[in-house]
């Protein structure tokens, strides 16, 4: 059970949506920030309010804070800085709490940038996805590798000392050779954290109608396994650690927030489409808000909420998450902790799937840690399927 609470506040706005995205994200001209942002406010009182919808209660600690999106700095910076001011105001932060902000190289600007460091934000995650224009023109981004190295030169020098920037993979035209340059580009700049997607066609996005019409060509399995652990190769040569499947950052530099997912901590997710989960139940509790941005000011204004829909988890769902977070995580999943918690060991359980797995060398067992090994970091959607099939 969570003795403290994360934040998460959705910015669902972005000047483009890109081909790729699957995100609950709107390209919406003009923006309705200020009414949103009233949203987002009411709804932070409605939550505060409602005792019973939060395990950890104001004023209790909060230790982590994430605005992500869409793309949070299309917006004014004047309505990052009213959310912050509210969440002081309700809640006791501890006094080394990770504030994030994502941002877009084509949406913020070095003025921005001291603004959100002078209203206490201490971590940036920077949408770059690559150092090369042409691999940014396939993917539909609206900045090229200038304003990349320009956004994090201006972010050093508006002070930010914890930066994380993110790097895919995987993308049409793009090959080895072009990919290992993106990720040593990453490396001589040297941020605290990097993070690596593969890319995934989803529905419901450009990408898949154009696959589908066979216009969309990608690297074969083989050549994206090798771009993902030559990556991992590089980036631990130079000092990062591989702490998550797609996630590295120097020595204490680890995503504190991304972590409260999958240790399954407590946290409450504030704007459209945003996702809660709490432990207080007996097995946890997921609930989420209405994803249209419309629709869900309009439910914050008649009714103070704007849920969408909640599940209870049941042992068994349980038990699910718990093998598929903890495996997401390098370090892997600890039996014991497995067995405490369920009352049931984990290799009787699993008693066919683990030695064949093992077999297979896709996960590995040092005492009570059971964890993927390289083979399956980069397989590990197979890894997923042998045990919840």
């Amino acid at each position: 059970m969570s003795t403290t609470l994360g934040i998460y506040i959705h910015i669902p706005f972005c000047k483009r949506k890109c081909p790729y995205c699957d995100f609950n994200s709107f390209a919406l001209n003009p923006i309705p920030e200020k009414d949103y942002i009233r949203s987002i406010i009411n709804e932070l009182e409605s939550v505060i309010k409602k005792e019973d919808s939060i395990h950890c209660k104001p004023p209790d600690t909060i230790d982590t804070i994430y605005i992500g999106g869409g793309t949070p700095s299309a917006i004014s910076p004047k309505y990052i800085k009213e959310i912050l001011d509210k969440l002081h105001k309700s809640f006791k932060l501890k006094s080394e709490a990770e504030i994030t902000i994502e941002v877009n190289p084509a949406a913020v600007d070095k003025d921005k940038l001291k603004e959100y460091k002078n209203f206490g934000i201490n971590r940036l995650s920077i949408g770059v996805q690559s150092f090369d224009n042409k691999v940014l023109k396939i993917l539909g981004r609206i900045h090229n590798t200038e304003d990349a190295v320009k956004t994090y030169g201006d972010a050093r020098n508006a002070g930010f000392e914890n930066i994380g920037i993110d790097l895919m993979f995987g993308i049409p035209e793009q090959t080895l050779d072009m990919w290992l340059t993106a990720v040593e580009m990453a490396i001589s700049i040297k941020p605290e954290h990097i993070s690596i997607y593969g890319l995934t066609i989803e529905q419901d996005t450009e990408f898949y109608c154009m696959q589908k019409k066979g216009n969309l060509i990608l690297p074969d399995e083989e050549t994206y396994i090798l771009m993902y652990e030559s990556a991992i190769q590089r980036l631990k040569h130079a000092g990062y650690i591989h702490y998550e499947i797609s996630n590295f950052s120097l020595p204490d530099y680890e995503s504190k927030h991304n972590l409260r997912y999958w240790q399954g901590l407590d946290y409450i997710g504030i704007g459209a489409g945003a996702h809660s989960y709490i432990s207080s139940e007996t097995w946890g509790k997921r609930f989420w808000n209405e994803e249209d941005v419309f629709k869900y000011m309009d439910k914050i204004e008649r009714h103070g909420n704007a849920a969408s829909g909640m599940e209870i988890l049941t042992k068994e769902k349980a038990i699910r998450e718990f093998i598929f977070l903890g495996l997401r995580q390098v370090n892997g999943i600890n039996a014991k902790r497995f067995c405490e918690r369920f009352n049931l060991p984990l290799t009787d359980k699993y008693f066919e799937v683990i030695p064949d797995l093992k077999k297979n060398n896709l996960i590995e067992a040092d005492g009570d840690i059971i964890r993927l090994t390289q083979r399956g970091l980069a397989l590990s959607d197979a890894v997923f399927t042998e045990f919840f099939d």
